[in-house]
């Protein structure tokens, strides 16, 4: 083979290359568009597991998205009972435990599966990439793995198994930086029915003598724009922005969610009672990290399903920027 055929040569294998990545790139976006579409408009009821920390949980699923809106109940099957119910506007946990029930807005349109559910699309500056595997067999059904790949140590990768047919999402894995599992969730059983009757989504763990609490919007308070994060992790911004009143603080709590598409950091911050309230320290449960450090008279506590470094990162930089 010539100069000339060798050249021909090598540059048709990086274009075969090439085409090939990008073939692999476009079907693995379609196929994480396809499920997100398909965890909040199909109608599905099931059973998972949950695997986080020390903790194993079993849950039972149903949802659906119909002329009135998407609603969603999720029960507790193992551990300590509780129920939740959302709707379009309103979120509704029960606690039979404490004999209560809870009332709010609904805040976000995340459906209640414990998995990474990407809230946008991801564009060429993505911190994460993304590419179709092998199949596996969840729940008796057929699915495609799909892997998301951080591009750096600031997040979680995750392993999703996603059922060609339907496009539902059945499994889904949270793995460390050495590609070991350290949070999952899986259905055993799902169905697909083509209606939901209307008494799905009533409680069922509600009983005489609960006693409801009521979380109003207009008790949504504007948020102090002085509060903010100096060092926000590549990929991450701030999402949304509130102020409301909570039944543990006597002060109103200020709430930044920074997010990167998939994974999301809470950062919480209210006034301290007195300056001996104030604390600091990190707490770990599985992939989730807390960790709560004072400024000033105020106490801020930053939560996520991040690596400690992350976490570190922020509470470290959050800062309140007096007014002019």
């Amino acid at each position: 083979m010539g100069l000339r055929g060798l050249t021909r040569y090598v540059l048709a294998v990086g274009l075969l290359a090439s085409s090939h990545a990008w073939a692999d790139e476009h079907r693995a976006d379609a196929l994480l568009d396809r499920m997100i579409e398909a965890v909040r408009s199909l109608s599905y009821e099931g059973t998972f597991v949950y695997i986080h920390g020390q903790k194993t949980e079993t849950m039972q699923i149903v949802h659906t998205r119909d002329e009135r809106g998407e609603r969603e109940r999720l029960l507790s099957l193992t551990g300590e009972p509780r129920e939740v119910i959302r709707d379009e506007d309103v979120l509704t946990c029960v606690w039979p435990a404490s004999r209560s029930v809870v009332i709010e807005p609904r805040r976000s349109r995340l459906g209640g599966l414990p998995a990474a559910i990407p809230d946008r699309q991801f564009g060429p500056d993505s911190p994460y990439r993304f590419q179709v595997e092998g199949e596996q067999r969840i729940a008796g059904l057929s699915c495609r793995t799909l892997q998301i790949i951080p591009n750096d140590d600031l997040r979680y990768g995750h392993r999703l198994c996603i059922d060609e047919d339907s496009g539902m999402l059945l499994k889904s894995e949270m793995l460390d930086h050495q590609g070991n599992t350290i949070e999952q969730f899986m259905f055993t059983s799902i169905q697909f029915p083509d209606y939901v009757p209307d008494d799905r989504f009533i409680p069922v763990m509600k009983g005489e003598g609960f006693t409801t609490h009521r979380v109003d919007a207009q008790s949504e308070m504007n948020p102090d724009p002085g509060w903010r994060v100096r060092d926000i992790p590549d990929g991450f911004r701030v999402a949304t922005v509130s102020k409301r009143p909570m039944a543990a603080n006597l002060n109103p709590v200020q709430h930044l969610v920074l997010s990167d598409g998939l994974a999301t950091v809470s950062v919480f911050i209210s006034r301290a009672s007195s300056l001996d309230d104030l604390y600091m320290g990190l707490t770990q449960s599985g992939a989730l990290h807390a960790m709560a450090v004072p400024a000033g008279e105020y106490q801020v506590t930053v939560v996520g399903e991040v690596p400690e470094s992350t976490i570190r990162m922020i509470a470290d930089s959050v800062y309140h920027e007096a007014r002019p």
